[in-house]
Formats: structure tokens, C-alpha cells, sequence
């Protein structure tokens, strides 16, 4: 199924971007857009052939940055000290948000969530609960209900959580769970706690086991992962915080590979690289699994040979969500298989490692692909 475009500031542009044209829909941002814009999106989106969107209200984003959502009429100005176990305030709210959805129209709502402070199964009774009632009330519209799960992955690092937490999101009245893990890793850095990954790919198994389709918000390249659990949509977004959702996304991105820089994705190492690291790693002739033309790629490359000093973060930004797009729909079609895409990228990275090729950045040796590639094999395991 295709891809989401995750929805953060000025991205506007990358929905009608020629060349992305394989993404399926977006999730919206309040965060980042009033009404007015983004009721524009939505109508543009109804234009196009198969294209969804989905308005996330984004009740999660921590309090010490809330961009515009304060200027929406359903965000309860009380948030912050509410009594979240009463029905009354959640009513409210959703109220509040059926009305405001009724007036700009998008594809479909995904149930207000609270980010908390621990994962007890009251906090996913109570959302099931939210969502269950937000069913009803979207009940003649054109619009259809997406349950929102909130997710720490610590939380599933423990044995048999994932299933037992799969358990009562499943009884969700939705057919379609919109799911938000949230890491300790830096946006920038990929996931590498194997029993993390493991009990998050379980989690989206058992919702799939369920009949519940699942669409993985804030996703980067672990979409190979999110993919080989039975995930029908990921969703990305041309900025490191839109790829993983932390505590500390709104934060200025601390020590090296933050900030505007231009990264260009390389499915052989399934990793971002700096300029100076493509152009170290470019002459090695990496062997991959027969990646597709990507269009912004080739823009990138030839204008490094023509302009090296030239900017390029826009292209960069391109070059990932064309990837993106295209690895979810080969991913689907079975071209490429999850664990031949891992295993081809670790020995890559040890053919790097024997010839003394060694990245700008200390930390972008390759050394998630293992913790992925063991997460995976024992997913896979009978």
C-alpha cells in the first residue's frame, strides 16, 4: 500500500512535487498550518486520484512547543491539567474536533491521544475508549475513523507486552490504527534495541493478526522493519524530526548530524551520508538489489560533478521521499525482501570497513544493520 507524507512545516510543496507522485495520502499537521492552509491541502487532495487525508490532532506534542495548536478551535486550553480520566472533558474535545473536521473535510480523523508518563493498560483502555466514541459520532459523514496508539518503545522491549498491549487496542471499533512510537534514539539516529524493534514489529503483526490495518507514523528507513511486520502504510517527512517521533523532537538537534544539512540515502548501506561521505563511497561500486531510477538522485549527482559547492538540501529531501515512497511499493510487490536488503547492506558495510573507508560521522558505521537484521530473523522465527 502506498505511502503517507508526514506533514511538517513548509512541506506543502513535496505533496505536488513532480516525481513523488507514488505517495497515497498525507497525515496533516495543526502543528504546523491553520485551518485556512490547511484546508486547502485537503481540497487539493480530494482532486487528485487516491489521494487520503488524514487529520491528526496532534494532542501528544509536548507542552513546551505546540506551534499552532492552540489556534485550533477543538484544543482544550486545559490540556495541561485536565483530568484525563473524565468523560466529559473527552467528550468535549471530540465534539469540538467532529465539528472542526465536518467543515474541512478530510479523508479521515484519527482519535485525540495523550502522550504520557507511563504505558499501564488503562492508558490504552482509556484511548480505545476515545477512539470508540469518535466512531460514533463520524457515524453519516464521509469521513472514517483512524484509532490512535501512542507507543513507547521501552514500553515493548518487555516479553509478551506487545501482545499483551495488541490485546486491547484490538478491540478498537476502527479497522485502521494509526501508530506513533515513540524512542529514546535522536531523530537523526536509527533504532538499535533489538527487543524494542522485535516487540514493536510483534505489535503491528498482532493488530494485522487482529484484521486491523496499521498505518506507522514518523518511520525512516526502519520502514523495511515496519514493513516485514504486515504494516500497511509508513508515513516520512523531508525533516529527521518527522522520521522519529521523540520527546524531544521540537528541540534543536544536538552535536553533529543535526541542523540543515543536505543527506542523501543509500539503499546499498541503508544509511544517510554527507557529501563528503557519498563522494568517498561512490567510487566503490556498492552492490545493491536493483534500487530504481531515482530522479532527485540523479539531480544530485550531476550537479555535484558540474556545481560541488552548489546547495542541495531540497534535492536531498527528494532523493529520501522518492525512496521511501519507492522501497513501501517494492517492499510490497515482494521485488525486494526485508531480510536480503539488510543482509546485503551489512556486507557492504564490511567491505567499507576492510578497505579503511570510514565516514565523517563516528557513529554512521552500519552498526544498527545488525540489532535489525537479529530483530528480524527472530520476528520471523517459528
Amino acid at each position: 500500500m502506498p505511502a503517507y507524507h508526514q506533514m511538517g512545516h513548509d512541506s506543502e510543496n513535496l505533496l505536488w512535487a513532480d516525481g513523488l507522485a507514488q505517495y497515497g495520502g498525507a497525515i496533516l499537521s495543526p502543528v504546523n498550518y491553520d485551518q485556512v492552509k490547511m484546508a486547502a491541502q485537503i481540497a487539493w487532495g480530494r482532486e487528485q486520484a487516491n489521494f487520503e487525508t488524514l487529520f491528526d490532532p496532534q494532542m501528544y506534542v509536548p507542552n513546551s512547543e505546540r506551534g499552532r495548536l492552540r489556534d485550533w478551535p477543538y484544543f482544550p486550553n486545559d490540556v495541561d491539567t485536565a483530568d484525563l480520566a473524565s468523560d466529559s472533558w473527552w467528550s468535549g474535545l471530540l465534539d469540538a474536533l467532529v465539528n472542526i473536521c465536518t467543515e474541512i473535510g478530510p479523508t479521515a480523523v484519527c482519535s485525540p491521544a495523550v502522550l504520557p508518563a507511563s504505558y499501564p493498560d488503562e492508558y490504552f483502555a482509556r484511548m480505545v475508549t476515545v477512539g470508540d466514541q469518535l466512531v460514533s459520532r463520524l457515524v453519516g459523514t464521509a469521513m472514517r475513523p483512524m484509532q490512535t496508539a501512542v507507543v513507547g518503545l521501552p514500553e515493548l522491549a518487555t516479553p509478551d507486552r506487545a501482545l499483551a498491549i495488541g490485546s486491547i487496542l484490538s478491540r478498537s471499533k476502527t479497522s485502521h490504527i494509526y501508530l506513533v512510537l515513540v524512542s529514546l534514539a535522536e531523530p537523526r539516529r536509527e533504532l538499535a534495541e533489538v527487543e524494542e524493534i522485535k516487540g514493536a514489529m510483534r505489535l503491528i503483526a498482532a493488530l494485522r493478526a487482529a484484521g486491523i490495518e496499521v498505518t506507522v507514523g514518523f518511520s525512516s528507513s526502519d520502514v523495511v522493519l515496519w514493513k516485514a511486520a504486515g504494516a500497511t502504510h509508513c508515513a516520512t517527512g523531508k525533516f529527521f524530526n518527522l522520521r522519529r517521533f521523540t520527546r524531544t523532537r521540537f528541540e534543536e538537534p544536538r552535536g553533529q548530524g543535526g541542523g540543515q544539512l543536505p543527506y542523501w540515502f543509500d539503499e546499498s548501506l541503508m544509511a544517510f551520508l554527507r557529501q563528503s561521505d557519498l563522494l568517498r563511497v561512490l567510487p566503490m561500486n556498492l552492490p545493491s538489489l536493483g534500487t530504481s531510477v531515482n530522479p532527485f538522485a540523479e539531480q544530485i549527482l550531476g550537479q555535484l560533478a558540474t556545481e560541488p559547492e552548489r546547495a542541495w538540501l531540497a534535492l536531498a529531501w527528494r532523493q529520501f521521499l522518492f525512496w521511501f515512497a519507492d522501497i513501501e511499493n517494492r517492499l510490497d510487490g515482494g521485488s525486494v525482501i526485508p531480510a536480503g536488503l539488510l543482509r546485503n547492506a551489512d556486507g557492504n558495510w564490511r567491505t567499507l570497513d576492510d578497505a579503511d573507508v570510514l565516514m565523517e560521522e563516528r557513529r554512521n558505521d552500519g552498526g544498527w544493520l545488525r540489532p535489525w537484521r537479529r530483530a528480524l530473523a527472530e520476528f520471523l522465527a517459528p
